[in-house]
Parts: structure tokens; C-alpha cells; sequence
């Protein structure tokens, strides 16, 4: 039977349809868990509070993953369901409504559940603040890794209130070219953060 320490560190990622914003965060977290050599250590999933079940991502989303360097190669839209949450350390949403339908399923999800903007903003905020606790180079990566998500957690009741749109991707679904872009764009900064400061507080060295 595995313990908890053998168990990779788990990120779920939630939008409506999973088709579009939430396929196309796993896809660039997974390229970037095998860029830093995490394949092991991090697990990645998505699925669809409405999920269109079965369905592929669209050509417009399909591309601009391919372009921030994910692959959408064989994905099918899959819904939410409660083992997903459960099962995750890490649940990134694409709006509040999406985290909310999380906390709803299951509550505990509250202390783990974030939307994607939120997440990067607080862990920026974590690693400015410089009172991230050092980190245990006797540790799996995947324990570095959870414990690092209480200490984000922490930062919600430290920072001023942000508007929805800033703690939200827009949704694409439907519209034009240009949309799928921007929300492309916001999609891809917030990964790139939201690697660039876990892998960097998780680190032994990091910190003294």
C-alpha cells in the first residue's frame, strides 16, 4: 500500500466544458512537470463542472496550446465528480463559480481550491513575502510541493480584495480568434508563474 509521501502531488484543473481553458492549463502544466523532470512526482488532470463528455478541444484552443508548447494531442472532456477533488492537493478553477462548484462537492476543498489567477498572484505574494518555511531536502518533491499549497492558502486573508476579473480567464467558447488569444495568454502567464515560484520555493537551497 503506498503512503502519502509516495503519492505524486496532485493538480486538478476545472472549467465548464473542458475543452478549452482548463485542457489547455493541464497540457502546458504537463509540459512544463516534463521540462523540470517532475513526471514522477506531479500528476495532472482536468475536467468540466458542464463538461461536453468525449469532446476534443477545439481547433482554435487545440492551436494556441500548441503555441505556449502543450500538447492537445488525444484529450477528451471529462466531468467533475467528487474522487477528482478528493483526490487532488491542488485544485485550480478558471472562475470563482468554478471553485465555488468544487467547495460544494466537497468542502474541504476550500483549504486547496483556487482559481488559476488567484493561485499565481497569492504564490507570488508567498515568495515576496519571503516567509515561506524552508523547505526539507529530506522530503519526496511531491511533499515539498503540498506543503507549499496551506502556505498560498495563508495569503488569502493578508492581501486586498481583487476584482473577479482579475482573479478569472475569460472564456473563449464560441467567440472569435482574437478571444481565444487572450485567454491563451492569460492561461499561459499564470502557469509560467505559478511553476516558475513553486519550483523555485521547493528547492532545498532556496532558502536558508
Amino acid at each position: 500500500m503506498s503512503t502519502r509521501s509516495e503519492i505524486p502531488f496532485t493538480v486538478l484543473v476545472v472549467c465548464t466544458g473542458n475543452i478549452c481553458r482548463s485542457p489547455q492549463a493541464e497540457r502546458l502544466l504537463q509540459a512544463e512537470v516534463l521540462r523540470l523532470g517532475w513526471a514522477g512526482d506531479v500528476r495532472v488532470s482536468s475536467a468540466g463542472v458542464a463538461a461536453l463528455v468525449g469532446q476534443p478541444m477545439p481547433a482554435q484552443a487545440a492551436a494556441q496550446t500548441i503555441g505556449y508548447g502543450g500538447n492537445p494531442t488525444g484529450h477528451a472532456a471529462k466531468q467533475l465528480v467528487e474522487p477528482l477533488i478528493e483526490e487532488a492537493d491542488l485544485v485550480l478553477t478558471m472562475e470563482r463559480a468554478h471553485r465555488a462548484a468544487v467547495v460544494r462537492m466537497v468542502p474541504r476543498a476550500n483549504r486547496f481550491a483556487f482559481t488559476l489567477p488567484e493561485f499565481a498572484r497569492l504564490a507570488l505574494d508567498l515568495r515576496a513575502s519571503g516567509e515561506a518555511p524552508p523547505t526539507d531536502a529530506a522530503l519526496p518533491l511531491s511533499q515539498r510541493l503540498r506543503a507549499l499549497v496551506p502556505e498560498v492558502a495563508a495569503g488569502r486573508g493578508l492581501s486586498l480584495p481583487v476584482e473577479a476579473e482579475h482573479d478569472e480567464v475569460e472564456d473563449p467558447y464560441g467567440r472569435s480568434d482574437e478571444v481565444y488569444a487572450r485567454s491563451a495568454r492569460q492561461v499561459a502567464s499564470a502557469v509560467a508563474t505559478v511553476v516558475e515560484v513553486l519550483s523555485e520555493l521547493s528547492r532545498p537551497d532556496s532558502r536558508g
